[in-house]
């Protein structure tokens, strides 16, 4: 007997960072698509969890506390549980179309698609941007890849903490900015599915010019 298809709702075991970027994936998939009308919960109302459990969470990491935890995490379970939901509706219309399916942003069970975590990113490329203190950032792209994330800091003999993580739906032409001139810069990047996140790339060098 054939499998049937169907969206996948395991929002639970994700990581914080895997979660926040299905819920985009899956919330920019899904505004005005014709194939799913009224989607339950409606779409701004999941918007506002997602803001409320992102915020949490970029206070939780900023300053750690307990209660700074505590909160991000209460504020994680609804977020999952409308999620689910969404899922559920989601299934409901596709009846197992699995195009239907591909198009909601939702990962499947589908032999072709499902379980593929990106893999390491590679060919990493820095380059002088139009204008001094600008770097252009390139890489190898990946079919998988919803979305790709990277992150940058000055290359010292003791190395900081990577700094911000930033997020980009292109492998070409992204522009860092603005940089110390002068300074030698390092670059990571890597890719993200619904499916999971994969590793960092060997980190990428440039003087900033």
């Amino acid at each position: 007997m054939a499998t049937k298809m169907k969206a996948l709702i395991g929002f639970g075991k994700m990581k914080d960072d895997e979660l926040v970027i299905s819920c985009n994936t899956i919330i920019g998939a899904m505004t005005d698509n014709v194939k799913y009308p009224t989607p339950a919960p409606a779409l701004a109302d999941i918007q506002i969890l997602l803001a409320d459990f992102t915020a949490k969470l970029a206070v939780a990491r900023k300053r750690g506390s307990p209660e700074d935890t505590a909160l991000k995490d209460e504020s994680r379970e609804p977020l999952i549980v409308a999620m689910q939901q969404l899922g559920y509706y989601v299934n409901s219309v596709a009846q197992g179309h699995l195009s239907t399916l591909l198009s909601s942003g939702f990962p499947t069970n589908s032999t072709s698609f499902g379980n593929q975590v990106p893999l390491k990113v590679d060919n990493v490329r820095l380059s002088d941007g139009r204008q001094s203190g600008q770097v252009r950032l390139d890489f190898a792209p990946q079919k998988i890849a919803t979305i790709y994330e990277y992150r940058y800091r000055i290359r010292t003999d003791n190395p900081t903490e990577w700094g911000d993580r930033f997020t980009t739906t292109s492998s070409r032409g992204n522009i860092i900015a603005p940089l110390e001139v002068g300074k030698f810069y390092e670059v990571q990047v890597r890719a993200i599915n619904t499916q999971g996140v994969g590793d960092w790339s060997n980190a990428a060098t440039i003087l900033v010019r």
